[in-house]
Parts: C-alpha cells; sequence; structure tokens
C-alpha cells in the first residue's frame, strides 16, 4: 500500500480502501508517522501452507508397527510473505489424543497403544491472526482465515500384536493318525489366522509353496512324505510363529510293465491303476528303505490274490476278493515289524484278474535332518 507522507487526513474526506493481495493486514495510519489507525487496511487472503513427512509411513493398508510416531512439519509459503509463521497440530486418537495447539517441528507422540488414529497440522500466520483488516465501519473487509484451511493429515492403525495361526488337516488314518497316507489330489489343508484380513505363508518338507486360507489345496503333491507348517501375517506386517508341522504321507504310483495293462478310474491315485489277468507276474518298486509297506488297490467279489515283500524277506498275500470298494488300503506290513531295505516285488497268484493301483513304502522313524529342517521363504 502506497501513502503520502506528511498528509494529514482532513475531516469529510474519503476513507482509505482495502487493498487486494497484500502481505500484511496493518491498518494504514489516520495521521502518518502516528500510530492512530484510520480506515480499512488491506486482507493477506493467502495463508501459507503445510507440509508433514512422518517417521514411519503407513504401509498400503494404512497400519504401523511402532508405538513412537514423530512428525516433521513444515511451512510452505508462495507470495513472499515474511512472517512470522507458527504450526498447529491435534492428535485424534485412544491415547495423548489433544485438540489444535500450538506445536513445534518435530513433534512426536511416543508410548502409543494400538489403535486407530490422525494426526493434523496447519501452519499459521502469527503476524496476521492477532490483525483485522476491518474497522468496524462500511464497507466491511472480510478477514480471511490467516491458518492453512486445509491442514496436512495422516491417519494410521497401530498394530504391534503378532497373530496365531491355526493349521488342520482333515485326512485320517487309524493306523498313523499323525501321519496319514492321503490319496486325493488336491490335499486340502485349512489355514486360520486369528485376525482377519491375514495372509500366509507356507512351506512344504522346508520349500516355500504359496497358500491362501481359510481352504487351501495341494495340488499334485508328490509321492512321499510331506510335512506342512504355515504362519500368517496380518495387515500390519506382523508375523505369527511357524505352526507345528502337519505331516501326511502320499503313495507311489506304479509303473506299467510287461503284464500289465493300465486302467484310469477317477477313484485311482493319480486317476489310473493296473490289471493283470495272469499268474506270476511282476512289478517292482525301486529299492527303498521299508518300516511300513500298505498296498492301495480296489477290492472286488471277482478278484484274485497278489503277494509282496521286500528285498529277500518274507512274502506276504493280500487277497483283492471281497465287497466292492474302488481304493481300499491293505496294510502288509505295519509300523512296528522292524525295518527292511531292498526292492518291493508285487507278484499275482492266479489267473484271476487283478487290480493294484500305489504302494506305501516308507520308514517306520523319520529322518531327524528332515523334521529339524528350517522353513525356507523366497523373496
Amino acid at each position: 500500500m502506497a501513502l503520502l507522507a506528511g498528509a494529514l487526513v482532513p475531516l469529510g474526506a474519503a476513507r482509505a480502501a482495502a487493498s487486494p493481495g497484500c502481505l500484511d493486514e496493518t491498518r494504514p495510519p489516520l495521521v502518518p508517522g502516528l500510530p492512530l489507525p484510520g480506515g480499512d487496511g488491506c486482507d493477506d487472503s493467502t495463508p501459507p501452507e503445510t507440509a508433514v513427512v512422518p517417521s514411519t509411513a503407513p504401509n498400503a493398508a494404512g497400519f504401523v508397527r511402532v508405538t513412537t510416531m514423530s512428525f516433521t512439519v513444515s511451512v510452505q509459503v508462495g507470495d513472499g510473505d515474511a512472517g512470522p509463521f507458527g504450526v498447529e497440530c491435534r492428535l485424534v486418537g485412544p491415547a495423548q489424543a489433544h485438540d489444535w495447539r500450538a506445536c513445534a517441528s518435530p513433534v512426536t507422540y511416543a508410548g502409543l497403544p494400538d489403535g486407530s488414529y490422525s494426526f493434523a497440522a496447519r501452519a499459521v500466520d502469527l503476524g496476521d491472526r492477532a490483525l483485522t483488516p476491518d474497522d468496524g465501519l462500511p464497507p466491511t473487509v472480510t478477514d480471511t482465515p490467516d491458518e492453512d484451511t486445509t491442514p496436512a493429515t495422516l491417519a494410521w492403525t497401530q498394530d504391534t500384536r503378532a497373530p496365531f495361526v491355526f493349521v488342520t488337516q482333515s485326512a485320517y488314518d487309524e493306523e498313523t493318525p499323525t501321519q496319514p497316507v492321503v490319496t486325493s489330489d488336491p490335499v486340502p489343508v485349512r489355514l486360520n489366522s486369528s485376525e482377519a484380513g491375514s495372509t500366509f505363508e507356507c512351506t512344504d518338507d522346508g520349500d516355500s509353496v504359496p497358500c491362501s486360507g481359510p481352504r487351501w489345496e495341494l495340488a499334485h503333491p508328490q509321492a512321499g512324505r510331506h510335512v506342512i507348517r504355515a504362519r500368517t501375517v496380518d495387515r500390519a506386517g506382523n508375523a505369527s510363529a511357524w505352526s507345528e508341522p502337519v505331516e501326511f504321507f502320499v503313495p507311489r504310483d506304479l509303473r506299467r510293465s510287461r503284464g500289465w495293462k493300465a486302467v484310469r478310474d477317477a477313484a485311482y491315485v493319480d486317476g489310473d491303476a493296473l490289471r493283470a489277468t495272469r499268474r506270476g507276474v511282476r512289478l517292482v518298486v525301486p529299492r527303498a528303505t521299508v518300516g511300513e509297506l500298505r498296498l492301495i488297490a480296489p477290492r472286488g467279489p471277482r478278484l484274485g490274490k497278489v503277494r509282496l515283500r521286500v528285498g529277500r524277506g518274507d512274502w506276504h498275500v493280500v487277497d483283492l476278493a471281497g465287497a466292492r470298494s474302488p481304493l481300499q488300503q491293505y496294510v502288509v506290513l505295519d509300523r512296528y515289524s522292524g525295518t527292511r531295505k531292498g526292492k518291493v516285488v508285487i507278484e499275482t497268484l492266479s489267473n484271476k484278474p487283478v487290480v493294484v493301483d500305489a504302494v506305501v513304502a516308507r520308514p517306520n522313524r523319520f529322518p531327524r535332518e528332515t523334521v529339524a529342517r528350517r522353513p525356507q521363504l523366497s523373496r
């Protein structure tokens, strides 16, 4: 605002008018050089702006895993106003909440309990806040806000507690309840978390495998022993401890050889089995350490008998005749009968038709290094 130095304002003269776009709301003096305001001043209609940078940025879901939050607050001025400027802050939440009050950067809240919070900061033109450009006489000069009307805000949910994971499987095996033989593909495993919206990480024999809850299916499992472990990760990124192992065993599908014909049925392991109609034809399974031996085969009223042995051990006869069943497990050697090493041989005993599907040939004591192997997750 430009003024004439040394001039007096005579009675009855026109009042000073407000000028837009000024940086100072101080009203002009009635008499130049004297501290007597005369007439309207101008309104500084451009308040300062505010920027906030948190010490810990919330993740994509809006969560943090820390109990202390600090905020660096800065004042941004684009019109050349020299200030002075200040900052006011507000916190909404279950602890340490307060309304707008003066604060200094950085603003720190330590020891916060878990819960939802919202922090806001606004820059203030301290030089103009205590002033008004209007002298109380017409025309009226509107005094626009001298603080940032669009405060910088940050909302977050604090969660520092790890969830719990629950892993169960539906397979039941009367012979080996803790290590059931599973013939289904895929193998269903139930995964549950104590916190809604959590994800899961799983390993199979220590190797990372993709999984999701609540019903996960391990598709096309390889023959042999499987040890499943899982953990759950909540939306804040807190991970549970790894679960206790869930074990199961997948039978070994038999390979066709001379004298055997492949037959298909959805009930069979891998969808197929082998059929023979002549006495003395054999199937040979590669050498293994065997503490338990089972034959997976259908049962029917017109089926014949087969015999099995491990290495040079004794033969054990299995009669496949009986009430019709598409999938039957015959325990040839239980897990308490000792350990044998060698090839597993299956041989037909008559010209009656027989159908065999798969075998379970596993040790009765599992290797210590397999049990102790730590989960390895790919990143």
